[in-house]
């Protein structure tokens, strides 16, 4: 017997859900012996309340009306196994995100509440009692970007007792933090900060540095991942260099240095900087023109201009990502830059405030006469989605208020202006930087400038900007502006998600599992992400950060074991030894064994399900998504009488779905035509299971996948062999729709779904059903 329990989400669902409506209506749906509504269902009394009404009423089954599952699922499955039930003999349907959050009308809401529900029930019917297995898996830890955030979880990895590899793309841990002169807001020296933590990464016999290296492919599953990283020629024993620095002296070739933002130059042969770790010299093989002189120089042998880059495997059950962030060079920031001497970024400027004024020498222009007017501009592409990035990148104003500050304290005859659109000061000693730099005649414009232009008769720079304070239209003269641009993702931070399989957010950076209850944590189980990986960050929440994951990493290792969660593929008839399952999987979760048979490798083995539809002998299902259970919760669906269109969305689980969920959040209305059907990826689904899901009465079917994945390949594969048997049939293809989809393109769905339902609209709805498959 089933017991359905609704939540009014403290008014969320129940103010625009007639949950007494929807209670009524439930009730009489066979084997539903119990319908409870409660205010807050996931507080301890709500949990209670269904912990009791189970035990009382002898109930094998529930159903949870309320949030998205991504939310509390697991907190109600333990409350049903408190009540003694198995946990996946447990529904958990969302009628908030995807229901009273993106319904207007109450009367539709209601409505489309009470199928919703009616699927889950369905669904509950057809459910099997599960177990978990328990197996060894990996304690080490890797740790993906070696910047402050990198550096952070790493020794807190090591300190623990565990083992970190660190794997860092540049010849130097450090990241944009050692480029840093002073940090705020107490101007403490960056360097000071960081080179001890970088030393103590160096000497920790449980820390792997793996610098010049970048993760080339990510297999296996949670707690046993299997990554293989490459790493690059560095030319140079590290062991063996002395830093003498008598291969450097006899190198020809000179280039740009990116650790000095472009405004010095380095040689092919270098130092990355004076703190790098490893201590040693490294080639830049770019732009080495393997001359050799350096190798013959080297008086200990530690240069090898011949080295060939390697592969490693390194098995862990846990990978942090600390990738960092780039800085916005084009857009907004191509406008300003008039004059490439005049006209710097503010890292540039961290630059010359270590090199220049660190050493006691003034700013100086091109033309050797004293710097006496400088201007900051904020915003360089920040919130602007034109020209660079919508959103703020927290810490320009603090910074360039530093930068100020730290300028008018070596030169106090600078005269100094900060153009602003909004000043933002949001940190414990931010407000009191802010008003020691107005107390030093620190100029602060309430405007920003349209343009730089050069003044044709002096030559210097010149601003005219109006204060929005005083509506005054102030024109500066100027010898020197810092842009302040946007802080962005890395350039291959997209890249490594692919192969991570985890999700990144509409702004590019790393999406979380929960934006306020898990915001370390990503979509993907043992997978975590620090710093400005997730987002634009200050030094202090990228250590905050840090330790935050390695506490969640710590958890999920636990001891060494771990529960795998039984939602596997799994042999349920006669294998043949086609192989096409191994050909499919996504994962390379499947192989054939000496017997010719499919095995399944239950770690690596993610449960998507895309082998189930690739068996041509239907040897394979799904557990807990199997074909029956997913064709009862369409059939529940169903079954409320509608005059409408009605839409069958299945959504993948691991972007479409939580999509879906970000549009609810942010309140995108659409037409409650579309019922969602969770799924852990609609590859799962074959030609079979969606026609017989028009037979059951859907006018039309949205199949939403992440397009840059295996899984959405899969899943375009299918719908067009599904579309090709619905021809045959004289049935119009186009009611199957396949539709990629992942989280940044939420915004999208409202529009989607209104342009879908437009569609099967002018086709009508389905009518007579269509005769049954023929099985060939």
């Amino acid at each position: 017997m089933i017991g359905v329990y609704i939540c009014e989400c403290g008014g969320n669902i129940g103010d625009v859900v007639d949950v007494n409506a929807v209670k009524e209506a439930i009730q009489k749906i066979p084997d539903v012996k119990t319908v409870r509504i409660n205010r807050f269902l996931c507080s301890k009394l709500g949990l209670k309340m269904i912990i009791d009404s189970v035990k009382k009423q002898n109930l094998d089954r529930v159903v949870v009306a309320s949030c998205s599952p991504h939310m509390h699922e697991e907190t109600f499955r333990e409350a049903v196994v408190e009540a003694g039930l198995n946990p996946y003999m447990f529904v958990h349907t969302n009628i908030r995100e995807q229901d009273s959050w993106v319904t207007k009308d109450k009367k539709k809401a209601t409505q489309k509440a009470i199928a919703i529900i009616s699927g889950a029930v369905g669904r509950a019917r057809k459910l099997e009692p599960l177990q978990k297995t328990r197996v060894e898996i990996s304690k080490d830890v890797l740790v993906v970007g070696g910047g402050i955030a990198g550096i952070t979880a790493a020794l807190q990895l090591a300190n623990s007792g565990y083992h970190a590899t660190l794997v860092e793309k540049n010849p130097s841990i450090g990241g944009k933090m050692a480029q840093l002169s002073k940090v705020f807001p107490t101007l403490d020296c960056a360097p000071c900060i960081l080179s001890p933590r970088m030393a103590d990464v160096d000497k920790s016999p449980n820390i792997t540095l793996l610098t010049n290296s970048v993760v080339e492919q990510v297999s296996g599953g949670p707690g046993n991942y299997e990554v293989k990283v490459r790493i690059k020629p560095r030319g140079v024993d590290v062991e063996k260099c002395l830093r003498c620095g008598k291969c450097e002296k006899v190198c020809e070739v000179e280039v740009p240095d990116e650790y000095e933002a472009g405004l010095y130059t380095r040689k092919a042969i270098h130092l990355p900087f004076a703190q790098a770790v490893p201590a040693a010299y490294c080639i830049d093989f770019e732009n080495c023109n393997r001359c050799g002189s350096c190798q013959e120089e080297c008086p200990v042998e530690a240069i090898n201009i011949n080295e060939e880059e390697r592969e490693e495997t390194y098995k862990v059950g846990a990978i942090i990502v600390t990738t960092g962030y780039d800085i916005l060079d084009k857009g907004e920031i191509e406008r300003y830059k008039v004059d490439e001497e005049s006209t710097i970024t503010s890292l540039q400027l961290e630059r010359l405030i270590e090199n220049e004024l660190a050493a006691g020498k003034v700013l100086k222009n091109s033309q050797g006469k004293r710097i006496k007017d400088v201007a900051f501009i904020l915003c360089v592409g920040s919130r602007n989605p034109q020209k660079g990035v919508p959103y703020c990148s927290k810490v320009c104003c603090p910074y360039a208020v530093k930068e100020a500050i730290l300028l008018k304290k070596t030169l106090p005859y600078l005269r100094i202006w900060i153009y602003y659109i909004d000043l933002r000061m949001s940190g414990r000693g931010y407000e009191e930087l802010y008003r020691q730099a107005r107390e030093m005649n620190i100029n602060f414009i309430h405007g920003k400038p349209a343009e730089v232009s050069v003044d044709p008769d002096s030559g210097r720079l010149q601003i005219v900007s109006e204060d929005i304070d005083t509506g005054q239209i102030i024109k500066n003269s100027l010898d020197l502006v810092v842009l302040c641009p946007a802080m962005i993702p890395t350039s291959d931070l997209a890249d490594l998600a692919g192969r991570l399989n985890i999700s990144v957010g509409e702004d590019g950076f790393i999406a979380e599992k929960h934006i306020k209850l898990n915001p370390v944590s990503t979509l993907r189980e043992g997978i975590f992400a620090a710093g400005t990986a997730l987002g634009p960050k200050d030094i202090r929440e990228s250590v905050v950060d840090a330790r935050s994951t390695v506490a969640q990493a710590i958890e999920f290792l636990g001891e060494g074991y771990k529960n795998i969660s039984p939602i596997k593929a799994q042999l349920v008839g006669e294998c043949y030894g086609v192989g096409e399952c191994v050909k499919v999987c996504p994962h390379n979760a499947i192989t054939l064994n000496a017997q010719g048979k499919a095995q399944i490798n239950i770690l690596a083995c993610n449960g998507c399900g895309a082998c189930v539809p690739a068996c041509p002998h239907n040897a394979l299902e799904l557990a807990h998504y199997t074909k029956e259970q997913i064709l009862e919760e369409v059939k529940g669906l169903l079954s409320v009488p509608s005059e409408d269109i009605r839409i069958i969305g299945f959504f993948g689980d691991s972007t479409a779905y939580p999509a879906a969920d970000t549009a609810g959040v942010s309140r995108l209305n659409y037409p409650p035509n579309l019922l969602i059907v969770r799924v852990p990826s609609t590859a799962l689904l074959d030609t079979d299971t969606l026609i017989k899901t028009l037979e059951m009465g859907a006018d039309g079917i949205m199949l939403c996948e992440n397009g840059d994945t295996r899984e959405g390949e899969i899943t375009e594969e299918n719908a067009k062999k599904a579309q090709v048997k619905l021809e045959e049939r004289e049935i119009e293809k186009d009611r199957i729709f396949y539709q990629p989809l992942a989280i940044p393109a939420y915004k999208s769905l409202p529009y989607l779904v209104e342009t879908y339902l437009s569609r099967i609209k002018r086709i009508g709805k389905m009518g007579a059903k269509p005769a049954p498959l023929s099985k060939s």
